[in-house]
């Protein structure tokens, strides 16, 4: 793919690109995939009883672990998977949700011009399953997560949305629930709820998706900045 996505080799330089975008302290947008793949996780999860031996034995099933200060559940990383950040200082009156509206928006437009009607909506038995996941007929297409960083000129957001553009779910699947199986808790994804770009549209161009999703990520933050947010007092 060329234009504005950056090509990673691996997981880590993706995530490393995000923290650059939110060092920066600036408005500004990202959009990254990567060659070789992986499961990223939580903070939290690092901290569990047996997490070193979950973690070499997926590395050792070609899944290696990557850390994200965001919250939420693991996600699966690589060829296949096109990642969106946004990082904006949140206006006066701005919220979560609000930051959920803003990231899915740019999202939900992208996905227009193909034909797909995607909504925000929960997806019980997916993987990282939450209340702005986008879905289309049920099936889960797009996860979502925000980290809030508080800075002297008021909160920084980074806003991350995962699209999972092509390739088949249950790979992933299995190798997120192999990690939960370690971990001692279990958590089984179901691959039949989940979709890819690919399967929903099968004439789609990646390459042009991910300029498509620059472009109205680029103006949303923009509209953002110029005009403030409607809830601003």
């Amino acid at each position: 793919m060329t234009g504005p996505l950056l090509r990673c080799a691996d997981v880590a330089e993706g995530l490393a690109a995000e923290a650059a975008l939110l060092a920066a302290g600036q408005a500004g947008v990202c959009l990254w995939t990567a060659a070789q793949r992986g499961l990223v996780l939580p903070a939290s999860t690092a901290r569990q009883t047996g997490f070193a031996g979950a973690a070499a034995a997926s590395a050792a099933r070609g899944w290696p672990l990557h850390i994200r200060p965001s919250g939420g559940g693991t996600v699966p990383q690589g060829p296949g998977v096109l990642n969106l950040a946004l990082v904006f200082p949140a206006p006066a009156g701005f919220g979560i949700a609000d930051g959920y509206r803003l990231l899915c928006a740019p999202l939900v437009a992208s996905l227009a011009t193909l034909g797909l009607a995607a909504t925000p909506a929960p997806v019980p038995g997916a993987f990282c399953d939450g209340l702005w996941n986008l879905a289309l007929r049920g099936r889960k297409i797009v996860g979502t997560a925000q980290r809030w960083r508080a800075t002297a000129q008021g909160p920084l957001v980074l806003a991350h949305a995962l699209v999972l553009l092509s390739g088949d779910p249950a790979p992933a699947c299995r190798a997120i629930a192999a990690l939960h199986r370690n971990l001692g808790d279990g958590f089984t994804p179901d691959p039949a709820l989940h979709t890819t770009l690919a399967a929903e549209s099968r004439s789609v161009d990646a390459a042009a998706f991910a300029r498509q999703l620059h472009l109205h990520a680029s103006r949303e933050l923009a509209a953002l900045t110029r005009d403030g947010w409607p809830c601003a007092a």
